[in-house]
């Protein structure tokens, strides 16, 4: 749970930097919305990264971020993906900036039929976000794509680094 908005906006930057990065390991030719019972598509999976920055904090009371908060008709255009993520990330530190302050992260507030602080919808946005992160990662792979590291070097830069990458 986050105490302090400033280290909220420390970690969502590295976190949304980071997002922007795994989009963009994709190919537009392999980010097709291909539905299975079993999974995910990158695009959906992407989308919902995505749709979920307003929506979460719609729920949250924050109306002010601008964001999709619906994107099961969106499909196969990565730029638009990239652009409109940027627009609800950059839009959910403005409204953070004009409408919570650190004293209003410890308020509870109702989410999806519980009590949440305000704290820990932050908390779990980035948590969301990195959970379904790490699913398109194995999405991107099985592409036959490199996945760009997040928390340290993936396979393929310990690679390009002319090093043996940790088994």
């Amino acid at each position: 749970m986050f105490r302090k908005l400033t280290d909220f906006y420390r970690a969502w930057t590295y976190e949304s930097e980071s997002t922007i990065k795994m989009f963009q390991a994709m190919k537009a030719g392999e980010f097709l919305d291909n539905p299975s019972e079993n999974f995910r598509s990158m695009a959906r999976l992407s989308w919902h990264i995505t749709e979920s920055i307003a929506e979460l904090l719609h729920q949250a009371g924050l109306k002010e971020v601008d964001g999709i908060v619906d994107a099961t008709k969106e499909k196969n255009d990565i730029n638009l993906l990239i652009t409109e993520y940027q627009k609800s990330s950059d839009s959910l530190i403005i409204a953070l900036k004009n409408h919570w302050t650190d004293e209003m992260l410890s308020e509870q507030v109702p989410m999806y039929g519980e009590q949440w602080t305000r704290g820990a919808v932050l908390s779990i946005l980035i948590r969301h976000q990195t959970h379904h992160r790490g699913q398109l990662s194995v999405l991107i792979r099985q592409e036959g794509l490199s996945v760009p590291g997040m928390y340290g070097p993936s396979k393929e830069e310990w690679i390009a680094m002319g090093m043996k990458p940790l088994s």
